[in-house]
């Protein structure tokens, strides 16, 4: 059924006018039926988005605490590789050693041994017995040299010399840091 038209000034029977208002009573019916409906999907699409920004507000926080635990790792990682790596001297530290001909020396952390050999002295230096490097030679009898030497050592290395020392000492590595790291 479709609306029908009334003329200007013309009267219009109560069966017309019934007709153009139910025509028009079913038209609204069915706006606000497609109207609900649309309301519906929206209010269905909101509810959805909804859940998906909740979802990816979970995956956003458990992220971002893994990211922590791993800027922490690295962290730790970091620190550890600077002190086994570091080796800037604590002077504060030095502390005398015993260290001569046919004794060895173990060091207790990454550091420096300093050795001033015998003016007469001649002989070698091993380290962790694997390694012999010539440590002081005497090419005729008025070579009395004697210079400080400095061995850095890591933590757990032993060394033994087979020349007679007049003095030695171990300078820890200091630990580093950095501020608020």
């Amino acid at each position: 059924m479709a609306l029908i038209n009334i003329e200007y000034g013309s009267l219009a029977s109560s069966t017309t006018m019934n007709s153009n208002f139910s025509y028009l009573d079913e038209k609204i019916n069915t706006s606000n039926t497609q109207i609900d409906a649309s309301i519906s999907s929206i209010s269905s699409n909101i509810a959805t988005i909804n859940s998906r920004i909740t979802e990816l507000a979970e995956d956003i926080a458990s992220s971002i605490s893994t990211l922590q635990s791993t800027i922490a790792d690295y962290k730790t990682k970091t620190k550890q590789l600077v002190l086994k790596s570091g080796m800037v001297p604590n002077w504060s530290a030095c502390s005398s050693a015993t260290f001569t001909s046919g004794t060895s020396f173990t060091a207790t952390s990454n550091g420096y041994l300093l050795i001033l050999p015998e003016v007469a002295a001649s002989g070698n230096i091993t380290v962790n017995s694997q390694s012999t490097v010539t440590f002081k030679t005497r090419a005729n009898s008025y070579d009395n040299a004697a210079e400080l030497v400095i061995l850095p050592l890591k933590n757990g290395d032993v060394v033994s010399t087979t020349a007679s020392c007049q003095s030695a000492y171990f300078i820890p590595a200091a630990e580093i840091s950095v501020e608020n790291f």
